[in-house]
């Protein structure tokens, strides 16, 4: 009775340091803020756009969003819809806002100056900042964009 005793009472102390283990992960940090993501990142864009001006379909591309570690974005791109160039480099740089929270996920806005509309993604940071995973959940109006998300970040430069 006494050996029982003795596994069951390691058994609730490894039990206790695995949690206490997991909710470590999970805790708030100080290095996540907006300053972690400050420099430039390539992105990939993937989706389908369901509805809205202009073509509908399999959406491609591929955008360098750079973050000012302040809040402010900027960011250059271009995006084929079922095959038919709706962006390129030479269109106006967009402009926006983000926010990264202290548990390291965060939302950005990016306002782009040749109508199309707004588009708000949310994002995590992982790799101490050197990547982000974003997914869009909202383009702004009608546009009927599926989960544009975006993989395999990389910064370029801290500055």
């Amino acid at each position: 009775m006494n050996k029982k005793l003795v596994v069951n009472a390691a058994a609730l102390v490894l039990l206790t340091l695995a949690t206490l283990g997991s909710g470590y992960g999970q805790s708030n940090s100080a290095a996540c803020n907006n300053k972690l993501i400050a420099g430039s990142y390539g992105f990939t864009v993937q989706g389908t756009k369901l509805a809205g001006q202009g073509p509908t379909g399999p959406q491609v591309g591929v955008s360098m969003t750079r973050f000012d570690g302040k809040g402010g974005l900027s960011q250059i791109d271009t995006v084929t819809i079922d095959g038919e160039v709706v962006a390129d480099w030479t269109h106006p740089r967009a402009t926006g806002t983000y926010s990264v929270n202290p548990d390291c996920t965060g939302t950005f806005t990016i306002n782009f100056k040749d109508n199309r509309p707004p588009v708000v993604t949310n994002f995590v940071v992982t790799a101490n900042g050197d990547e982000i995973d974003t997914v869009v959940i909202s383009a702004g109006g009608e546009q009927g964009i599926l989960a544009t998300g975006s993989i395999g970040k990389r910064r370029f430069s801290k500055h």
